[in-house]
């Protein structure tokens, strides 16, 4: 039976699904696949190919130390591209 109760919170508790849903998804794409990505590509460059020792699409097979690092530093690569790009970069 329903109840006003639900007819009041069951599109908030639908609202709070999707947006759950997509805050995976963005999570999932940008910090895990870009991240990972650029930050794979620096540190395999900067260490001649011996870190990480996963592969490019390996990303979920990487401890949680090493893909932590991985990803903030693909990401700050991204950010500090984005910013000199940008030509806010100081001078």
């Amino acid at each position: 039976m329903l109840d006003a109760d639900d007819l009041l919170f069951r599109p908030v508790s639908l609202l709070l699904v999707v947006l759950r849903a997509c805050w995976w998804l963005a999570w999932d794409f940008c910090v895990q696949t870009i991240g990972w990505s650029i930050g794979w590509a620096v540190y395999r460059l900067l260490t001649l190919g011996r870190f990480p020792s996963e592969g490019v699409f390996d990303a979920d097979e990487a401890s949680g130390g090493v893909a932590l690092v991985v990803e903030v530093t693909g990401l700050a690569v991204l950010a500090s591209a984005i910013w000199y790009l940008s030509g806010q970069w100081p001078n």
